[in-house]
């Protein structure tokens, strides 16, 4: 009859310590699944998430505000494509007359030019609304023909580079003016060799002033 062996005392302390092992695998495995689960639940990686990338949120608040920052922002003034508005010192204002001198029965024609001095097309009001011819002696104003104007009008024109445009004439009946003596009769300006000065303007530009004499 046979009988069993029973394992050496080296068998038993192999297992124990197998075992042993075994259990605190087992525990650190544990201890590492408790530990993950508490950190993960605290917050701070969810954090480091939320600071590292912008949430649903944060985005449409970045998106509106960037919106509203475009709506704010003005549209460009769109660059002017035609002639650019005439202005000193380019343009140049001239007074005109038909004579120097004018005899007793003689009534001086007044006219202006407009020249573009520039290279480039200009445009211009050169209607009557904005001319203004005066007529002087000294410090003397004798007469405006601003004065009782009826019916001024504008005209908008284009003077091309180094052209010029003439302003139709108008007759000084040699007599002076002022505002209170529209529709009235007025006073003869001096004559018998008497010396007179023209300065037109136009839009604020006004002429050298031109000479002549009333005999």
């Amino acid at each position: 009859m046979s009988s069993t062996r029973r394992p050496s005392k080296a068998v038993y302390r192999r297992r124990r310590l197998a075992l042993l092992i075994v259990c605190v695998l087992v525990i650190g495995a544990l201890i590492w699944g408790i530990a993950s689960l508490f950190g993960a639940g605290s917050g701070e990686p969810g954090e480091a998430s939320a600071s590292g990338a912008p949430t649903a949120s944060s985005a449409a608040t970045a998106s509106s505000d960037g919106g509203g920052a475009a709506e704010a922002t003005p549209t460009p003034t769109p660059t002017p494509t035609g002639p650019a508005e005439c202005a000193a010192p380019e343009l140049v204002v001239s007074a005109m007359l038909d004579a120097t001198s004018y005899a007793p029965d003689a009534q001086p024609q007044l006219s202006l030019s407009i020249a573009n001095t520039g290279g480039e097309a200009c445009v211009m009001n050169v209607g009557t609304a904005v001319q203004v011819y005066t007529i002087s002696s000294g410090a003397d104003v004798i007469w405006v023909s601003s004065h009782c104007q009826t019916d001024p009008a504008d005209e908008i024109v284009t003077i091309g580079a180094g052209q010029s445009v003439t302003a139709p004439p108008i007759t000084w009946v040699r007599e002076r003016s002022s505002l209170d003596t529209c529709g009235t009769d007025r006073a003869d300006a001096v004559a018998g060799g008497a010396y007179y000065q023209l300065v037109v303007s136009v839009n604020g530009i006004a002429s050298q002033p031109a000479t002549f004499v009333l005999d």
